[in-house]
């Protein structure tokens, strides 16, 4: 029972580190391992995994970037719904960053599946 409960604490931290804040360092599990927090200071990350976004809302402040790294096994975007931004189609581990310069909510999506939807919110 106390082997099971460390290994639940185990997956529960490691869960928490591929959605961790700015700043942090942890892998990103899967194909594209990647250390969150090693070139992306002051940037706040989604993790695209299982056509998601996660996390789906983030909030940051003006003049931040957000950074989204796809974990999946096929390619998406991060499109804004309103034109303000545009990735390329991200290859399974591409990374792109987008930064926000004023405040506003931000809806965006996945271009080819667009029932994949999130939004960054800029304070």
């Amino acid at each position: 029972l106390t082997i099971l409960g460390l290994a639940a604490g185990i997956a529960a931290g490691a869960l928490a580190g591929c959605f961790s804040e700015r700043g942090a360092t942890a892998p990103v599990e899967g194909e594209c391992r990647f250390p969150i927090g090693e070139g992306l200071p002051g940037s706040t990350v989604v993790v695209i995994r299982g056509f998601a976004f996660g996390p789906a809302e983030v909030r940051v402040r003006a003049g931040e970037r957000v950074t989204w790294i796809n974990c999946d096994e096929d390619p998406h975007t991060s499109t804004a719904d309103e034109g303000e931004w545009q990735s390329p189609l991200l290859a399974p581990g591409d990374i792109f960053t987008q930064t926000f310069p004023s405040a506003g909510a931000f809806d965006y999506h996945c271009e080819p599946h667009p029932f994949m939807t999130g939004q960054v919110i800029v304070e």
